[in-house]
C-alpha cells in the first residue's frame, strides 16, 4: 500500500485530513510533512497498516486526543511534548494566547510573565518563543506536568523559573510581581465531567473543588498580592457558561474598565483579558 492510498482509504471512513495526516506523519521515518508526502505518495508506506488504523480508532472511537496519540502539539507556533495524562492544549486556548501577545509585543512595559496552572507550559512557552524581551516563570503542582514543562522547555531552549506549589498557597503568600498573569485553571462542574475527559487526562486539569468557579474567587481575592498594579495583563479562559459569574468578580474588583471578552471558535465567551496601561 502507498501513501496515498493508505490516506485515501480512510478518508471514506474519517474526514478529518489534519487527523489523518498527523498520524501518518507521526508512524512514518520518511514522511513528516505535507512536503514529503508529495514527493513520497506513490511509495509503500514504512509503518504496520494495522498500527494506523488502531491509532485512528483511538481518536475517532475512544476520542483520545490526537495530541496523546502522536505525543506532541504545535501550540502558538511552538512544538509542545506530551507526556501521558498531562492535559492536552486545545486550539481554542491559541486565541486567547495570541491576544496576549499581540499586547505583550507592543508594550514594553509587560515583561514579567507567571503562567498559572501551567499544565504541559504551552501558554508561558509559547509566549516565550514568540517574544524574547519577557522573563517567565510557571506554576504547577502536579508531577507530570511539571516533567512536561522541563521537557519543553528543554526542547525549545528556553529558560524559566518553575514554581512546583499549591495554586492557593502561591496567590496568598508569594512576594513576587508580575506584569502578566494568564490562567487557564480547571473549571469544569463536576456534574459535567465523563469518561472521555478523564481516560486520558488528569481529572484536576479538569475540575478540582467542588466550585468550579473556586480558582477564580481565590484569584480576585488575592491577584493584588503578585500583580504589578500600575500596568498589568491579566488574561484568563474559563467556561462557555461562566461569563456572567466572572464578569461579577471583575465588577467587584473595579476592573470592568480595563476588560475585554473574546469568544472561541464556537462563538462561545470564553476568555477575558483585563489590561491596564
Amino acid at each position: 500500500m502507498t501513501f496515498f492510498e493508505c490516506i485515501q482509504k480512510n478518508n471514506k471512513e474519517y474526514d478529518n485530513l489534519q487527523v489523518n495526516y498527523s498520524i501518518l506523519f507521526y508512524l512514518s521515518k520518511k514522511v513528516k510533512n505535507q512536503t514529503d508526502f508529495i514527493s513520497f505518495r506513490n511509495n509503500e508506506i514504512d509503518f504496520a497498516y494495522n498500527d494506523y488504523v488502531s491509532l485512528l480508532k483511538e481518536y475517532y472511537l475512544d476520542k483520545k486526543p490526537l495530541g496523546h496519540i502522536i505525543k506532541q502539539v504545535v501550540f502558538n507556533n511552538t512544538p509542545i511534548k506530551l507526556l501521558p495524562m498531562v492535559h492536552c492544549p486545545r486550539n481554542e486556548t491559541e486565541l486567547l494566547v495570541t491576544n496576549i501577545q499581540n499586547i505583550i509585543k507592543i508594550d514594553n512595559k509587560l515583561t514579567k510573565v507567571i503562567d498559572l496552572c501551567a499544565g504541559s507550559g504551552c501558554i508561558g512557552i509559547s509566549l516565550k518563543n514568540n517574544i524574547n524581551k519577557i522573563s517567565l516563570s510557571l506554576l504547577e503542582i502536579d508531577d507530570n506536568s511539571i516533567e512536561s514543562i522541563m521537557n519543553n522547555l528543554i526542547l525549545n531552549k528556553i529558560q524559566a523559573n518553575i514554581y512546583q506549589e499549591d495554586y492557593f498557597d502561591f496567590i496568598k503568600s508569594s512576594n513576587e510581581k508580575f506584569d502578566v498573569i494568564v490562567i487557564n485553571p480547571p473549571y469544569v462542574a463536576k456534574k459535567e465531567l465523563d469518561s472521555t475527559m478523564t481516560k486520558y487526562e488528569n481529572a484536576i486539569s479538569f475540575n478540582n473543588s467542588e466550585d468550579e468557579m473556586l480558582f477564580y474567587i481565590e484569584f480576585f481575592n488575592n491577584y493584588q498580592r503578585i500583580i504589578n498594579f500600575d500596568h498589568f495583563l491579566i488574561g484568563l479562559e474559563f467556561g462557555y457558561d461562566q461569563k456572567d459569574k466572572i464578569n461579577d468578580l471583575i465588577k467587584e474588583n473595579n476592573l470592568s474598565k480595563y476588560a475585554t471578552f473574546y469568544k472561541d471558535y464556537s462563538n462561545h465567551d470564553r476568555f477575558v483579558i483585563i489590561y491596564k496601561n
